[in-house]
């Protein structure tokens, strides 16, 4: 029994495999070249997951600037930095959302809501990225109130041990995104907040997972974790949200009926959503409304936290630095009106402290990034093609360390590199593309820059900060993603001079 079931175990992948190398490998092709591998099935998923930089720099000495490899039962092609743009200008045929939406499942997650009727980044663009000095004063305020709640009331005289900063700068991060999505009373519940910031740290999980049944089909294990409810964060953060917007929409309803022309419309994604869509108030879909929300929330909070966690750590490792962005500091926060809130135009004179995000983003520490679908067969400039449905991964640590692209010492933290070419940290190119690139380069970057540099401000200004090993803090790595240091940081309040 036992031998017949792994035997048909082993001829299905047998046949399945055969048939993804037959439909990748058409004879019409110019496919890219495949790199070899020595053991079946696994191809190149151990060097790929434990000794990604090494393995890749090889790949790419042998092969060249587009080559594939063979991983978790799926043959991936890498670019380089020749052909990169490539992918990323011509949005006719290769799309981030497609690779994306392979790995986070987001039809089961919020079965809510169609997503092909959901052009999000458009809705936020138009609703919210479009607003970024009308939501400034509101930014900075929830910011310090976060601040204040989550590092200031552990920081008093003596200095403060802190084990793994990413958690708390997370719900600092997104305190004003639940201001400006949801409304500023009910962000002011801990359970909102929390659960902005919990579904983005859910669902990296998710991408954290390794795609053992992606053999049988791309993304199966978390479609099965997800549709079985063995792992389906959104269903408790659904509830959270369902529960507040109902509590919001009653207020708005009842309020607009009380006083008519004279009513105070809510300024948030909410209302937006809410009239944009017409929704007839006897009848609201709530579950829609939530999932509609926790949708938008992996795209705004994510790069958000994970590069203000990065400046965090860069800085508390790089203490050498923290003087000298503490006088631009103090000089720019001067503009501050009684309440210490800055103008908007204030965020023009923080050179330095873009720079310093600017490099910290640059060496955030990802090898590959920025996975694409092609969504028709596709011939790169140098005649090598791929055809439709392919993934391709783009190679960034080929750009980020590379000298021409970077200047020189591409590998080093230098901090202040970006002043003598007076490149904002938003800016993207072909030398920086966290943001990706081309005409669906993130919308919301302006946005996320904007808040890890009035967070970056206040910290600053009230506080030193370094590691408890006196050593810098890498970042974790899993597999050729990174993710922020876990390391142990002590903070302590400046005194008064």
């Amino acid at each position: 029994m036992y031998q017949t079931i792994i035997l048909g175990s082993i001829l299905l992948v047998s046949f399945y495999i055969f048939y993804i190398l037959k439909r990748v490998f058409k004879p019409k092709f110019n496919m890219p070249p495949l790199v070899r591998y020595k053991i079946p099935i696994i191809g190149h998923t151990y060097s790929y997951t434990f000794n990604s930089e090494e393995f890749l720099k090889q790949c790419k000495k042998e092969y060249g600037d587009i080559f594939s490899i063979y991983v978790w039962g799926q043959v991936r092609t890498i670019v380089g930095k020749e052909y990169s743009q490539e992918i990323l200008s011509r949005d006719d045929a290769f799309n981030f959302g497609k690779a994306f939406f392979e790995i986070i499942p987001y039809d089961l997650l919020l079965k809510h809501i169609d997503m092909g009727l959901v052009n999000m980044p458009k809705l936020l663009k138009d609703h919210i990225f479009c607003k970024l000095n009308f939501y400034s004063e509101r930014m900075q305020k929830c910011l310090h109130s976060a601040t204040q709640k989550y590092i200031d009331i552990n920081v008093h005289d003596d200095p403060k041990v802190f084990n793994n900063m990413y958690p708390l700068i997370n719900k600092i991060i997104s305190t004003p995104v639940a201001n400006i999505f949801i409304g500023e009373e009910e962000s002011k519940y801990d359970e909102v907040v929390t659960t902005f910031a919990e579904f983005t740290s859910d669902l990296s999980t998710l991408i954290k997972i390794p795609p053992f049944l992606n053999f049988f089909y791309p993304g199966l294990l978390n479609r099965i974790l997800v549709s079985s409810g063995l792992y389906n964060p959104a269903i408790k953060h659904r509830n959270i949200l369902i529960k507040h917007i109902k509590n919001q929409v009653c207020k708005r309803l009842k309020g607009k009926a009380k006083y008519g022309d004279s009513w105070k419309r809510p300024d948030d994604l909410l209302q937006d959503i809410i009239e944009q869509e017409n929704i007839d108030f006897n009848n609201v879909n709530y579950p829609s409304l939530a999932d509609k929300m926790l949708l938008f929330l992996f795209a705004s909070i994510h790069t958000t936290s994970n590069g203000c966690a990065n400046a965090f750590m860069d800085l508390a490792s790089h203490p050498q630095y923290i003087q000298e962005l503490y006088e631009e500091q103090l000089e720019v926060h001067k503009e501050a009106d009684e309440n210490g809130v800055l103008p908007f135009e204030a965020l023009d004179n923080m050179k330095k402290l873009d720079s310093f995000i600017r490099e910290s983003l640059r060496l955030a520490g990802h090898i590959l990034a920025l996975d694409h679908s092609v969504l028709k067969d596709y011939t790169f400039s140098n005649g090598l093609q791929l055809p439709k449905d392919h993934i391709v991964k783009i190679y960034v640590d080929d750009i980020y360390q590379d000298e021409l692209l970077q200047g020189p010492s591409p590998k080093s933290f230098e901090p202040f590199r970006h002043l003598d070419i007076n490149v904002p940290a938003s800016k993207i190119g072909k030398n920086f593309m966290l943001f990706g690139g081309g005409k669906h380069a993130c919308p919301g970057r302006h946005f996320a820059i904007n808040e890890i540099k009035f967070f970056m401000h206040n910290i600053i200004l009230k506080y030193n900060i370094y590691t408890e090993s006196g050593k810098i803090e890498g970042r974790k790595m899993y597999g050729p993603t990174a993710y922020p240091s876990s390391g142990v940081v002590i903070i302590e309040k400046r005194r008064a001079k």
